[in-house]
């Protein structure tokens, strides 16, 4: 690991759940949107990327399925 790396936390990811809350994401993980292709038969074949977001150094994900800005936190939880 190069020292550049240890300073950005980029070999460092970590994931923490909130209590009642979003998904705080560390570690300048790369973020994308995914869906299940699947044969004529409706059985799953494989992951096809549809959307990259920007990468950043950490993230608030929705986890109650409220957000407005998905796959962002965007804090409507707190009024639920």
């Amino acid at each position: 690991m190069s020292s550049e790396a240890g300073k950005t936390g980029e070999r460092n990811p970590r994931i923490r759940v909130t209590v009642d809350g979003p998904y705080i994401v560390t570690g300048n993980v790369p973020l994308s949107k995914m869906v299940i292709e699947t044969d004529e038969e409706g059985y799953p074949i494989r992951w096809r990327e549809v959307e990259k977001y920007p990468q950043r150094k950490s993230y608030a994900l929705c986890r109650c399925g409220k957000s407005k800005n998905k796959p962002y936190c965007d804090g409507v939880h707190l009024g639920t």
